[in-house]
Parts: structure tokens; C-alpha cells; sequence
């Protein structure tokens, strides 16, 4: 039987191959099952980043792999010509997305091959359309909400705010501008250090007063997204201009 969504045709290091449905509009990539929606494992040299390595979004323009910011890198392959995903890329029938998952004793590197398939997709009929972000000044720790031509400040942040949104900002520059999948560890180093009488509850609550400051409707966020059970991502960046 044909399928009527868009899949992916996986190929492991030492070729053998499966196929799975991509049935989310984002599904989440790395080493560890119990934390993303596709497993590339087994992963013995730990090449592979064990909390989403990338992810695949899918928007009125098609689908994205948007690399995490990952030590060794999310490769794009289309034809013969392959090219290092900085941020994030575009996605087209056959591409395959390579990622690393072996070194020989000798380094020669084996790859997890994804090749993307969508021949049911709805073709975009235009550019994509303007939408909102966040844009935050370093020098004058500010933060602001972009939308279009308008340009609004977000008051009153307080200190533990601040602390999370340069955080998540940071990690979003060092990946292309691209939003950063934020883990619940990393933001409570971030915000509170070495203090252990801090919780994932205390990240969500804090997320929820940040999320009533800047998001038109807190319940729907916009620039404040959860990664269910990972973390959040903080958008910053005019994703519009790249089709999102």
C-alpha cells in the first residue's frame, strides 16, 4: 500500500534499513529513544547527541531539518553534493540528511542516512508571509518583540528571566540564529548554578511567567515553544525570512 504521508527511508552505518511515517508536524532526532520521537541507535561511540540531535518541522512551505546546535554537525545530501546544515535547510523529494555514527579504526566515518520523501505534499503557492519574534539586545539587555515594522520592549524581566532568555538567545547564535532546543538541565544551570534545591518545576513556573509578559495568549505561545518532556525553544530569530 502506498503511503499518503511523508516518511523517511533510514539507512544505519552498517546498512541496514527500516522506514518510519513522519506523522508530527515536528519529530525530534537523536541517540536515546526515551527522548526523541526516532532512535538512531546503536550508537556505541556516543557520536550522536543523546537529547535531539535535530529535528524535522514541517510549515506551510514545507519540511525543515533544523540541526540543535550538535557537536558533530547535521549533514543535508542532495544528489552528490552534501553540505553542512547551518541552522537550518530546506528539504526537497530524495534529499537524505546524514548524520555521524561511526568511526573506523582507521576515522573513515559511516553515516545514518534519512532520505526524505513527501510525493503527496501541497506545493506553497507564494513567498512566505511575515511573523513575529524576538529579538534581544545584548548591550542594553533587552528584550524585544518584533513584529513586522513594529518593534515592542518587554518590561519588567526580572533577574532569573534574564538570566534564561540570554541563555536561551545565546544558544540560538551559536546555531545560525536558528532556535535552540534548551534542555530542562542546561536552563537550570543557567538561571540558578550549582544550586540543587532548584527543579524542572521551577523552570516551568518561571516559563510561565515569562510566556505572561511576552506572549499575546500564554496558553499558545509563539516565542516561548515546549519540547514536551525536553525543555523549550526560544524564538529569536525571523524565521519568516528562511519559511518559517
Amino acid at each position: 500500500m502506498d503511503l499518503l504521508l511523508p516518511f523517511l527511508d533510514i539507512s544505519e552505518p552498517d546498512g541496514q534499513q527500516f522506514q518510519v511515517e513522519l506523522e508530527k508536524d515536528m519529530v525530534t532526532i537523536g541517540r536515546f529513544e526515551q527522548f526523541n520521537d526516532i532512535a538512531l541507535s546503536p550508537d556505541p561511540q556516543q557520536l550522536i547527541t543523546r537529547k535531539v540531535h535535530c529535528t524535522l518541522e514541517h510549515n506551510l512551505y514545507g519540511w525543515w531539518v533544523v540541526d540543535n546546535g550538535s557537536i558533530n554537525r547535521t549533514f543535508v545530501r542532495c544528489g552528490n553534493d552534501v553540505q553542512v546544515v547551518q541552522g537550518r535547510a530546506l528539504l526537497s523529494e530524495g534529499d537524505s540528511i546524514r548524520i555521524l555514527g561511526k568511526l573506523s579504526e582507521t576515522s573513515e566515518p559511516g553515516y545514518w542516512e534519512l532520505t526524505f520523501s513527501d510525493p503527496l505534499g501541497t506545493r506553497p503557492s507564494g513567498p512566505p508571509l511575515q511573523v513575529a519574534y524576538l529579538e534581544y539586545d545584548w548591550i542594553q539587555a533587552r528584550l524585544y518583540r518584533i513584529e513586522g515594522s513594529k518593534q515592542q520592549e518587554i518590561h519588567e524581566l526580572r533577574p532569573q528571566e534574564h538570566k534564561l532568555v540570554r541563555y536561551m538567545a545565546q544558544r540560538n547564535q551559536t546555531n545560525g540564529h536558528v532556535p535552540v532546543m534548551c534542555s530542562y538541565e542546561e536552563l537550570l544551570a543557567a538561571v540558578w548554578g550549582e544550586d540543587a534545591y532548584h527543579t524542572e518545576g521551577d523552570i516551568n513556573h518561571l516559563i510561565w511567567e515569562l510566556r505572561k509578559k511576552l506572549e499575546p495568549d500564554p496558553k499558545a505561545p509563539r516565542f516561548l515553544e515546549t519540547v514536551r518532556g525536553l525543555g523549550y525553544r526560544l524564538v529569536t530569530s525571523p524565521r519568516a525570512k528562511e519559511g518559517a
